[in-house]
């Protein structure tokens, strides 16, 4: 059953767009819970929206997107290892997330996102608090709830 629900997170219809085939693999290699999954593909999408807007509106700018993209899907994958902190405040999950992606063959430039998501590169913490400002039912986003767009400002 996770499985299926692992799958419908990475890919099901939504309105954010599937994770490349290459992170929603690597995701169902080590696991992933699907409500990680959920978000790591919120926050790719909101960061694949920041990059494409920051290339077009900033040419002159030089930043690799594919960093930005893969960081922003892999963030928090630490959480399989430490799922406490898939509800609870923690830490322990981004020193594992590196070493998680170290040990799957992942390059260091783009496993290094892991472990310093707060506050994080720019691209990374914009899409994390842009999506974590998008309404749920109950009307907050859990662990997120002080953060609202006006806090790009401050990044």
């Amino acid at each position: 059953m996770d499985g299926l629900l692992l799958d419908r997170a990475l890919t099901g219809a939504a309105q954010v767009r599937p994770l490349p085939e290459h992170m929603a693999a690597l995701l169902r290699k080590v696991s992933a819970p699907p409500r990680l999954a959920a978000h790591l593909r919120a926050v790719h999408d909101a960061a694949w929206h920041l990059t494409a807007g920051i290339a077009e509106l900033y040419p002159q700018l030089v930043f690799d997107r594919e960093e930005v993209l893969f960081g922003a899907a892999t963030h928090d994958i630490g959480k399989t290892i430490h799922t406490a902190e898939l509800s609870q405040p923690g830490r322990y999950h981004e020193q594992a997330g590196y070493e998680l992606l170290i040990e799957s063959g992942v390059e260091h430039r783009l496993a290094r996102f892991a472990p310093t998501t707060e506050p994080g590169p720019l691209p990374i913490s914009a899409s994390r608090i842009c999506w974590s400002a998008w309404p749920t039912r109950s009307g907050r986003r859990n662990g997120y709830r002080s953060r609202r767009p006006d806090h790009l400002a401050n990044l």
